[in-house]
């Protein structure tokens, strides 16, 4: 089995505009948790037990988090990654604590428990497995912002980051299994053209060294990258579990419509209608015969008495 996992969360996720400017992309709530404890969820349910957590400079909100969270499960490492330039410098961080073989995750990269399991289970399966890489079917113009995969029966033959020309039907997205010899290829690793030392020169380097490449394909992921996929991947998971979680207390007169959920110190003025779809994060308030549906309230924010929203995130001001 695969123990541990390297989560990469030093990005503080500027297409999130303002959304990012008091916390980073780990820290945005999904349905009550940080997207980093919802990527911890689903790689702890295919067996991970330690995670060591790659974060910004500056950023000790993760280790707020999780020292005030004694419920997470697992082992938390958190290492900081001082300058922003690319996620081969980011692993170099992490390679210290790692032990075994190991999953590598973006913060921002959300897919199935079950895909997760597969993905082990295809690296496994080779023992001279280097790596085995996650798939997703895509447009050429989405495999342009990923990285492209040249695919040999059941290995992989050459990847190439944010191709100018993708030849395959396939974008390798940011789950990958490896063995510690991959680590080996990191040093060499050049800066790219984009400035960045990347993975996918790594995993290159060592295709051309005669290591073999597995993959496992999965037919779906959530990638937090704009305001518009926050609200997406809230709803995914209120729908998902049916959450009809009240934990502030309401006015006899609020009307809930599932699936919701409202955090703790969340206030809700009488005659208001909350759903279905929505999410109110602790420290935000709504005012007397507002409606909210498929809405994102996050902390700080006020809906105004009597205002109607649908569709929307909704932040301070």
């Amino acid at each position: 089995m695969i123990h541990q996992a390297v989560i990469l969360a030093a990005g503080r996720g500027v297409r999130l505009g303002a959304l990012t400017q008091d916390r980073p992309k780990s820290m945005l709530p999904i349905a009550g948790k940080p997207i980093m404890a919802r990527l911890m969820d689903g790689l702890r349910a295919a067996g991970v037990q330690e995670f060591v957590v790659v974060a910004g400079a500056d950023d000790h909100s993760v280790a707020e988090y999780f020292g005030n969270n004694g419920h997470v499960g697992g082992q938390v490492i958190i290492v900081h990654q001082l300058r922003p330039t690319g996620t081969v410098d980011a692993l170099l961080q992490a390679a210290p604590h790692i032990t075994g073989p190991f999953l590598l995750s973006s913060v921002d990269n959300l897919t199935s428990s079950e895909h997760v399991t597969n993905l082990i289970a295809r690296f496994l399966a080779h023992p001279d497995n280097v790596a085995a890489l996650s798939l997703l079917p895509a447009t050429p113009d989405q495999i342009r912002h990923s990285a492209d995969v040249h695919i040999e029966g059941d290995r992989i033959a050459g990847i190439e980051e944010k191709p100018a020309a993708p030849r395959s039907i396939y974008a390798a997205i940011m789950l990958y299994a490896f063995s510690r010899q991959l680590l080996d290829y990191l040093p060499a690793v050049p800066v790219s053209p984009r400035g960045e030392r990347e993975i996918a020169s790594a995993i290159q380097a060592s295709i051309e060294d005669g290591c073999r490449v597995g993959y496992a394909i999965t037919d779906w992921r959530l990638h937090l990258t704009r305001d518009s996929d926050l609200l997406a991947i809230n709803q995914y998971y209120l729908q998902r579990d049916g959450e009809h979680s009240i934990l502030s207390t309401l006015p006899d007169t609020v009307t809930v419509v599932p699936p919701v959920r409202i955090d703790p110190g969340v206030v809700v003025g009488p005659d208001s209608v909350v759903g279905p779809n929505t999410y109110l994060e602790t420290g935000s308030a709504i005012g007397a015969g507002a409606r909210l549906r498929d809405c994102v309230v996050l902390r700080g924010a006020r809906v105004a008495p009597g205002a109607e929203r649908s569709g929307q995130i909704i932040a301070s001001a």
